[in-house]
């Protein structure tokens, strides 16, 4: 006779088949009525070992849409000037790239939106406008949009940035020295092309990561990041001089 009470033996079922990836990252478990049938309980054992699941990190509840594998996570740190490639690979992961467009613009409707860059840009500044897929193991992870001040940084070299970072190169290459940058997220609705890249469904909502950096009086970078909310965990540090009242 098994020691565990039906609910725990379906718990640990289905926590091996997420573990070895029968049931992938963000795919659906069955539906309750299902999971009844193959396990020949009742709902309630069903819901009580659902509930199990998403207690200890397994799956989250999407309503009105079932319940889905939750993702692995990355914790990403705000407390200073931080590169997601570099925050990955400190964790032994390695970053791919794929180039999705370049061109050579003037403005876009993005950049003509933005009062920072008719502020701190010369009239009439040209800009490296370069989209690239980045993904990490087997899926991916963000798209980023990094437009480049054309007077610093004359040209690009895509064969080098298809596999390494783009700070990196901007560094060694044209001996780029970001003095300051400030930085805005928001969350966002992906759209229709957004949620094909990032295969991701429906329930999966993004955060958008705007960046804007500075070399002394000049704005010389600017990214447009658009990230899986499921994959990231922003994280921010306080520290108090003085106590609360």
């Amino acid at each position: 006779m098994n020691e565990f009470p039906l609910y725990r033996q379906i718990y640990l079922d289905l926590q091996e088949k997420i573990e070895n990836g029968f049931y992938s990252e963000n795919t659906a478990l069955p539906a309750e009525r299902v999971l009844c049938e193959m396990y020949h309980v009742s709902r309630s054992t069903i819901r009580r070992t659902l509930d199990d699941l998403q207690q200890n990190g397994y799956i989250v509840k999407a309503q009105g849409n079932g319940n889905f594998v939750k993702p692995k996570m990355f914790d990403q740190g705000l407390t200073k000037f931080h590169s997601f490639a570099g925050n990955l690979k400190a964790q032994g992961i390695l970053i791919k790239n794929k180039i999705l467009g370049y061109e050579l613009i003037e403005t876009d409707r993005y950049l003509s939106s933005l009062d920072i860059v008719k502020r701190d840009t010369p009239p009439g500044s040209r800009w490296h406008k370069l989209t690239r897929l980045r993904s990490a193991e087997t899926y991916p992870l963000m798209i980023e949009t990094s437009y480049l001040l054309q007077s610093r940084f004359l040209s690009l070299k895509m064969d080098v940035l298809r596999e390494g970072s783009l700070y990196a190169y901007l560094e060694n290459f044209y001996g780029m020295e970001i003095t300051d940058a400030y930085e805005t997220l928001s969350p966002l609705t992906p759209n229709v092309n957004e949620r094909m890249l990032l295969q991701i469904q429906t329930h999966v909502s993004c955060m958008l990561c705007e960046r804007f950096c500075h070399e002394r009086e000049y704005l010389i970078a600017i990214h447009r990041t658009v990230v899986r909310g499921d994959k990231f965990k922003f994280k921010v540090a306080y520290y108090v001089d003085e106590a609360i009242t």
